[in-house]
């Protein structure tokens, strides 16, 4: 079943419009009749076109579909364009002897002849157009396809990045608290619990938890040295971020701002005019210029898939990561 779109409905009105105005404008300049009459006439009986296809399309679609068998969906489709088109073209010729919108006369042998015409067109450029959206479903699936596939690649890259700091901290504790080694090990096996889940990008309220798990194992190594502030506003823990995205620049900053020493970590989220922030600041040594890693480099393009970008500062003492998004 090809579901069609409230927006590609436009544009089959408008496409169904534009062909009623040039048939019965080529009509009127046959029969040397005024164009405005002939033209009203077109665009009523292109308006009874698209209302019968509209409507014949949800009822095959929504009830009848499930009846048909596959060999036959497509002659059954055809069917219902071709109805489309006839009735259609019966119903403003009708409306036109009713109402006597031009002083063309037909017979009602004409009438069919003509009808039967308007079907065919109609059955034949429903085709074209399934065929068309068809293939753009097709090439949009392969683009999500492709996009997710991208997606997974770079959380491979990121995944053995965090597993081997994280075993590097757990290992340093196991000769010298066994008793803390061991609450690291449950830690850790709760955030791969949490990290197995497969989407790329989750809620920001998600993504804080994942790093109030991963904070538990990283301030290990620097036990009341290094503190985390959280900051966020309310209406911004629907934002959807990257996974593990807080986690990287909060790991960037403890490792390449501090040098694992004293100082803070502050993460916040909120609104600016129209762009959505999210940013963990240091006031650690800082850098003139940064040379990205795997876990930044990695960062930026899945913040790029998504619609979003990356921004730094360092200055007056302090280092500030910012992931921006458009207000949403």
């Amino acid at each position: 079943m090809l579901k069609v779109r409230l927006r590609e409905w436009l544009y089959i009105l408008l496409l169904a419009l534009l062909l009623g105005f040039s048939i019965s404008g080529f009509v009127a300049s046959l029969h040397g009749e005024a164009i405005g009459p002939v033209v009203a006439l077109g665009v009523l009986t292109s308006c009874y076109i698209f209302a019968l296809s509209l409507i014949t399309t949800e009822i095959y679609n929504r009830w009848l579909i499930a009846w048909v068998p596959s060999p036959l969906r497509t002659p059954f489709s055809l069917l219902f364009a071709f109805l489309s088109g006839f009735v259609g073209a019966l119903g403003g010729y009708l409306s036109n002897e009713l109402l006597g919108i031009t002083s063309i006369k037909l017979s009602f042998k004409k009438a069919l002849s003509l009808s039967f015409f308007l079907g065919v067109m109609t059955s034949s450029l429903g085709y074209l157009l399934y065929k068309l959206l068809s293939l753009q479903r097709k090439e949009e699936e392969s683009r999500g396809l492709l996009l997710e596939e991208h997606i997974r690649s770079l959380e491979a890259q990121i995944a053995p990045h965090f597993m081997f700091n994280t075993l590097n901290a757990v290992a340093e504790l196991v000769w010298q608290d066994p008793a803390r080694a061991e609450r690291a090990i449950l830690s850790l096996a709760r955030l791969l619990r949490k990290s197995l889940h497969l989407e790329p990008y989750i809620t920001l309220e998600e993504e804080l938890e994942l790093l109030k798990d991963y904070w538990s194992l990283m301030s290990l190594r620097f036990v009341g040295s290094i503190s985390l502030e959280i900051q966020t506003d309310p209406k911004m823990l629907n934002l959807r971020v990257p996974k593990f995205s807080l986690q990287v620049l909060v790991e960037n900053a403890v490792k390449h701002g501090l040098k694992l020493r004293h100082g803070y970590v502050k993460v916040r989220a909120y609104r600016r005019d129209s762009e959505q922030v999210v940013e963990v600041e240091d006031n650690g040594v800082g850098f003139e210029t940064l040379k990205e890693g795997v876990g930044l480099r990695n960062l930026r393009k899945r913040l790029a898939l998504c619609g979003g970008r990356l921004d730094y500062r360092s200055e007056d003492g302090t280092t500030c990561f910012r992931m921006l998004f458009n207000g949403r």
